[in-house]
């Protein structure tokens, strides 16, 4: 009670709980919420990638807090070693963002994956930007940034920094990732989806990833737009998409890159 009321924290990371009594902790936050801070938010890294396990977990401490999504994690590595030749179709199979949204805390790297650490799983600096925006530019899940991916590390297991990717699709995500979700993931390399905006954000964003070579998606966006300009707001398309009449339009992306289509400025509705 003293240290929350001192620091006025909104909530804190609990490390390595699947070495907690699910009891306890499950007890521990329930009587915090009660008594002091009713909208403490809280996450748990318990690092197993089964989801029945993780399943199990979330269940035996009623549903108290959330858990990282390791799998998802490791598919991002998986993906970004395998190049090409994985299946972007797959890259949320057994992941807990599609099992459990709600109490998925999804992550492209950590403390514990980077160069050099015990759990050393590190995701290749070519995926980063499609990892971060899987994470960003969907509605699933909570997403957490990694400081290291942010700022950049220096030294031996330097690495370098995503701060301007990130903050582009931070800014999508507070201004676009609304209203109805649509996924295309039709293609082995190339996959995409589209968010429609809602009635408090009229907004559309279409977002194109590829393992592979230069490729497009065509998506739909609605009539609305027909006949309307979308342009790359990552800036790694210098090209134009304009609407089909039946609100059709086909989104592109450069070989190994992300897109994320937006309507031009002076065209928005």
């Amino acid at each position: 009670k003293w240290f929350i009321e001192t620091t006025g924290i909104e909530g804190f990371r609990l490390d390595a709980v699947k070495h907690i009594d699910s009891y306890f902790i499950q007890t521990f936050i329930n009587d915090i919420r009660t008594k002091i801070k009713p909208d403490l938010e809280v996450f748990g890294e318990y690092w197993k990638s089964d989801q029945t396990s993780m399943k199990d977990y979330l269940e035996a401490t009623q549903f108290q807090f959330s858990l990282v999504d390791v799998t998802l994690h490791m598919n991002f590595f998986d993906a970004s070693h395998q190049n090409r030749d994985f299946d972007m179709r797959t890259i949320f199979d057994d992941s807990l963002v599609i099992d459990n949204p709600e109490y998925a805390v999804t992550f492209v790297e950590n403390h514990d994956t980077q160069s050099g650490q015990a759990l050393e799983s590190r995701v290749e600096d070519w995926f980063k930007p499609l990892a971060y925006g899987l994470i960003l530019l969907r509605q699933q899940g909570t997403p957490c940034l990694f400081y290291g991916d942010y700022y950049g590390i220096q030294g031996e297991f330097g690495q370098p920094s995503f701060k301007e990717v990130i903050d582009k699709m931070a800014e999508l995500r507070q201004n676009y990732v609304f209203g109805k979700q649509v996924d295309y993931f039709t293609h082995s390399n190339c996959i995409g989806w589209t968010c429609l905006g809602d009635e408090e954000y009229n907004s559309c964003l279409a977002v194109v990833l590829t393992n592979g070579d230069q490729g497009w998606k065509h998506m739909e966006v609605g009539e609305i737009y027909a006949g309307k300009t979308f342009v790359d707001y990552l800036g790694n398309c210098e090209q134009e998409v304009v609407i089909g009449d039946d609100g059709w339009g086909d989104f592109l992306v450069e070989s190994a890159s992300i897109s994320a289509w937006v309507p031009k400025i002076e065209e928005a509705n």
